[in-house]
């Protein structure tokens, strides 16, 4: 059994080869930078009840929507469906302009108040999802009789999970660009930060390519390798909409 257990190994060493091309992956990120920040750059984008803030939310949805159709990890439908759950409830937290108000009990009288809250309530409504999902990603493995690669599921539909959260921060990026009352150089810091961001984990995924084990049906799982590190580039970008604000 333990020259078994060894050759197996072996397999999976090869399987998982350096030789991976990441020439997909970084072309998925490239294109999908590409949409975001030429939504966010349409003038008048940054109003929330507006026709034109509705194709960035539409990009977001999309994008949680193909990383579970092209999931590069091993967490299987339950955890699919769950990180659709929270991404679509962190998106309905960043895409509510009154939630500020009614989680904080105020009523600004300034746009810029009204922005600051908003970012503010979309972040504790996303810490509340990560508990959420630590929550039901423990559940889930419990549930399951036998429990093999328990680690490996319970962290890969946690990862599912906190990318898709994460990504309803690029609901954010107009506000980024267009925001009032900002000075410049406080906004070029702020995108020089999330551009920063988005390189050093755009480096990282070739990395995670080469050790990726995807399941054995996955559907060109490195579609959602490059989408990856664009939903977690979305977390630098409503924090640093909101440090922004608070300058």
């Amino acid at each position: 059994m333990g020259i078994r257990h060894i050759e197996a190994q072996q397999g999976d060493a090869l399987r998982t080869s350096p030789d991976v091309p990441v020439r997909g992956p970084l072309l998925v990120q490239a294109v999908a930078y590409i949409v975001l920040v030429a939504v966010a750059c349409i003038p008048g984008s940054e109003r929330v009840a507006g026709g034109v803030y509705s194709l960035i939310l539409f990009a977001v949805g999309l994008f949680i929507m193909l990383l579970a159709l092209f999931a590069p990890l091993r967490d299987g439908v339950p955890g699919r469906i769950t990180a659709c759950v929270v991404g679509f409830l962190s998106m309905i937290c960043a895409a509510t302009p009154f939630l500020g108000e009614l989680v904080f009990n105020v009523r600004p009288t300034v746009l810029e108040a009204s922005d600051y809250l908003s970012v503010a309530a979309w972040l504790a409504g996303v810490a509340a999802l990560l508990v959420a999902l630590v929550v039901v990603s423990f559940a889930r493995q419990m549930a399951r009789n036998p429990r093999p690669d328990m680690i490996v599921q319970m962290s890969h539909m946690v990862m599912d999970g906190v990318a898709c959260i994460a990504a309803s921060g690029w609901c954010f990026l107009p506000m980024l660009f267009h925001a009032h009352g900002v000075g410049t150089a406080v906004r070029v810091i702020a995108v020089a930060a999330v551009t920063t961001v988005a390189v050093l984990l755009g480096m990282m995924s070739c990395m995670w390519l080469r050790d990726a084990r995807p399941l054995d049906d996955a559907r060109s799982p490195w579609i959602g390798m490059g989408l990856l590190p664009v939903m977690l580039t979305g977390g630098a970008v409503g924090i640093a909409v909101l440090v922004m604000l608070l300058v």
